[in-house]
C-alpha cells in the first residue's frame, strides 16, 4: 500500500519517456512496458505507410511456447468488421447488393422484431449497427463447435429478441449485426463469406496468409490464445467460429494486418494502383452514421469507429477487437498518413481497458502526443474472479458441513426452531444457482465459459455445492424428532418388586 502511494512521486520515468518523442524506439519501449504491465505473453506491432510497413517488432511467445515473429498468426477480433464492411462495399459497387436493400429480400427467414420491424432493416442499418439489435443479443455468436451451423441458420435466435427501437433510431454495438451481414452476402453471392472476403479484400490487399475459417487457421498453425486464469495467463483459448470471421474470427500474421492498413491508407487501392472501391465509397465508410429523427451522430461508420478519441487522435479512424485469447488494434491516422497495427495473444473481457491501452497509448505517441497517464487496471476482473472463487470455497465448506451434520442424530429442538435456520442456509445455498440461471437466461452458458472461464467455473462449483447444501439441510430439518428422542433415551427395563 505504501509503495503504491510513493511510486507516483518517484522521479523515475518509464523507459519509453526518454527514447525520443515520436521515434520508433520510443514506441518500442512503451509497448514493452505495457506488455510487462499486463503480463502479455506475445505481441507484434507495426507502423504502416501507404507503401507498406516502415517499422515492426515482435516479442514473447505464442500459446505453444514458440517465439513470436512477424509470421506468427493471431486472431484480430472485431478488427474483422472494417474488413467485412469493405467486402460488402465491393458487392455494392458491383451492383450485387444495395445499401438500402431490405434484409428480408435476401433472407426471407429474417424475422427480427416481427412483421413490422424486420422488413424495415436494411444492409445500411447492419453496417451502421442501427438495426435495433441490442448488445445483449449474443446467442448466435462465438460458436466454436465443429458442426456449428452457417450464419443464415443462426439468425433465428433473433426471433424472440425485442428491438431497441425502429431501424435507424438507436445505435448499439452488436456483432450479431455482422453475422446477419455474412448471411446476406452468402445469399447474394452463392459462396461462403470466407471465399468472398478472400477474393474481394485479402487478395487485392496482399493479405496472403489471412485466416477466415477453421481450415485456414489450421493451415497457418494458429496457436491457442491466452486468458488469465486466477491472474495467470494460460493458453486455454482454442477455437475458431467458422461463421464468425465476419465479426471477430478473422486473423493472420503481422504482415497481413499491416497489408490491410496500407490498403486502407491508399484508399482501398491495390499496390499497383487498381481501385477496389471508389473514393466515394471509402469516404462513406468512414463517415459516422446519423440517427433518426434528429440526425445525431452514432460515432460508428460502416465497420469503422470514427473519432471519439482525444486530440490528436480526434480524426482517427480505428477499430479494436478481441476473440477469446487474442486482441487486435488498427488505427488510421490521416494527418500523419500513417497507421498503427497491434496484435496480442492475450485478452480478458473484464480487463479490456488495461489490455487495449497498449494500442491507444502507442497511437498517441505516433501522433506526437503523450500516452494517457491512466493506463487502466483490472480491479473489476480481480473482484469478480476472487469473489466468485471465495463463494465457491464457502459453498464447498457449507456442503461438507451439512453432510456431516446429516449423519449425526437429530436434535430435540422443535420443528419451528429447526426450520428457520435451515431455511436461511438453504436460501444462501440457492443464491449461486439463481445467479447462474440469470446469466444463462441472458447470454447462455457458452458465452461466460468462453470469455470469463475462471469466474464461471468458480460460480458453477458454488452452484453445485450450494445444491448439495440445500438438499442436506432440508433432509436434516425434515427428520422426525421422535426418532431422535428414541435414540437419546435408554430403553426402560422392568424392575422386580416382589409384589404380586
Amino acid at each position: 500500500m505504501l509503495l503504491s502511494v510513493l511510486l507516483p512521486c518517484a522521479p523515475i520515468a518509464p523507459a519509453w519517456a526518454d527514447a525520443g518523442a515520436g521515434s520508433h524506439a520510443r514506441l518500442d519501449a512503451y509497448i514493452r512496458d505495457r506488455m510487462e504491465a499486463t503480463g502479455t505473453p506475445g505481441l507484434a506491432y507495426a507502423v504502416v505507410a501507404p507503401e507498406g510497413t516502415v517499422h515492426q517488432r515482435a516479442w514473447g511467445t505464442d500459446g505453444r511456447g514458440d517465439p513470436v515473429t512477424a509470421r506468427t498468426p493471431f486472431l484480430w477480433g472485431s478488427v474483422a468488421k472494417p474488413i467485412a464492411a469493405t467486402s460488402v462495399m465491393a458487392l455494392v459497387e458491383e451492383g450485387v447488393l444495395g445499401l438500402d436493400d431490405r434484409v428480408v429480400d435476401h433472407l426471407p427467414d429474417f424475422r427480427f422484431g416481427g412483421p413490422e420491424h424486420a422488413p424495415q432493416v436494411t444492409v445500411r442499418h447492419l453496417l451502421h449497427q442501427t438495426a435495433g439489435i441490442p448488445a445483449s443479443a449474443v446467442g448466435a455468436v462465438d460458436c466454436l463447435d465443429a458442426d456449428c451451423p452457417p450464419p443464415a441458420a443462426r439468425i433465428g435466435t433473433l426471433d424472440a429478441v425485442d428491438p431497441l427501437g425502429p431501424p435507424g433510431t438507436e445505435y448499439a454495438y452488436s456483432s450479431t449485426n455482422y453475422l446477419v451481414l455474412a448471411a446476406v452476402m452468402e445469399s447474394a453471392t452463392g459462396r461462403s463469406y470466407a471465399e468472398h472476403v478472400r477474393a474481394t479484400v485479402f487478395e487485392p490487399a496482399g493479405m496472403d496468409g489471412a485466416i477466415a475459417d477453421r481450415a485456414s487457421a489450421r493451415t497457418r498453425g494458429l496457436a491457442p490464445g491466452h486468458q488469465p486464469l486466477w491472474g495467470v495467463p494460460a493458453p486455454v483459448a482454442d477455437g475458431v467460429d467458422d461463421g464468425g470471421a465476419v465479426y471477430g474470427y478473422t486473423g493472420g500474421d503481422l504482415g497481413d494486418l499491416a497489408a490491410f492498413a496500407a490498403f486502407q491508407l491508399r484508399g482501398a487501392q491495390t499496390a499497383d494502383g487498381e481501385a477496389v472501391l471508389t473514393s466515394e465509397s471509402v469516404h462513406l465508410m468512414r463517415e459516422e452514421g446519423r440517427l433518426r429523427p434528429d440526425g445525431g451522430g452514432s460515432g460508428y461508420g460502416m465497420g469503422w469507429r470514427v473519432g471519439g478519441l482525444d486530440a490528436p487522435l480526434d480524426d482517427a479512424v480505428w477499430h479494436t477487437g478481441a476473440s477469446p485469447g487474442y486482441s487486435g488494434m488498427l488505427f488510421l491516422l490521416p494527418e500523419q498518413d500513417r497507421a498503427l497495427v497491434v496484435q496480442q495473444n492475450l485478452y480478458a473481457l473484464l480487463q479490456d481497458r488495461s489490455v487495449m491501452q497498449v494500442g491507444f497509448g502507442a497511437a498517441r505517441i505516433l501522433a506526437g502526443a503523450e500516452p494517457s497517464v491512466d493506463a487502466g487496471s483490472a480491479p473489476l476482473h480481480r473482484a469478480v474472479v476472487w469473489c466468485s472463487t471465495a463463494l465457491a470455497v464457502l459453498m464447498v465448506v457449507a456442503a461438507v458441513r451439512s453432510l456431516v451434520l446429516l449423519r449425526r442424530p437429530a436434535g430435540t429442538a422443535s420443528a419451528w426452531r429447526r426450520a428457520v435456520p435451515a431455511a436461511l442456509v438453504a436460501l444462501a445455498g440457492a443464491l449461486p444457482g439463481a445467479a447462474v440461471a440469470a446469466v444463462v437466461a441472458t447470454v447462455g452458458a457458452a458465452i461466460p465459459l468462453v470469455w470469463v472461464p475462471d469466474a464461471w467455473i468458480a460460480l458453477l462449483v458454488a452452484t453445485a455445492a450450494g445444491a448439495v447444501t440445500v438438499v442436506a439441510v432440508i433432509a436434516g430439518a425434515a427428520r422426525p424428532r421422535w426418532r431422535a428422542a428414541e435414540r437419546a433415551e435408554p430403553a426402560r427395563v422392568p424392575v422386580e418388586t416382589g409384589e404380586r
